[in-house]
């Protein structure tokens, strides 16, 4: 890992689903901060499953949004994300480096057309 991503005192985390602020995961953030919305670099793609969004590599800037989380909350996050997902740093629009939760089989789940994820969930009738 880059310095940029992760060091003794915080780690750069991009979300772009459920963790984002407002969206009904982003408590299991804990302490982190928020630093900015964002895109990936133009290299990845989103897939749904289960409801939730994968990120696999593709063609497309996704959107989301940046986190400074202390490195001791990763641990958590790895286990909240589960066995679809694996963390590794991605690159962001501007070049920057972040850690981001990767789908672990890319062609898992359905193709979602969409350059951000909506989190339905969300959504009162």
């Amino acid at each position: 890992m880059t310095e940029a991503a992760l060091n003794d005192d915080h780690c750069l985390l991009f979300v772009y689903g459920s963790l984002q602020r407002g969206h009904s995961n982003h408590r299991e953030l804990g302490s982190a901060r928020f630093l900015t919305e964002t895109r990936t670099a133009p290299r990845f793609a989103l897939r749904v499953i289960s409801g939730y969004p994968l990120l696999v590599p593709g063609v497309r800037s996704v959107r989301g949004e940046l986190f400074e989380v202390p490195p001791a909350r990763l641990a958590f996050l790895d286990a909240f994300e589960g066995s679809l997902y694996v963390r590794t740093e991605i690159e962001l629009e501007n070049g920057g480096r972040a850690l981001g939760y990767l789908a672990r089989d890319e062609a898992a789940g359905v193709a979602y057309e969409a350059d951000h994820w909506l989190d339905l969930s969300l959504i009162r009738c």
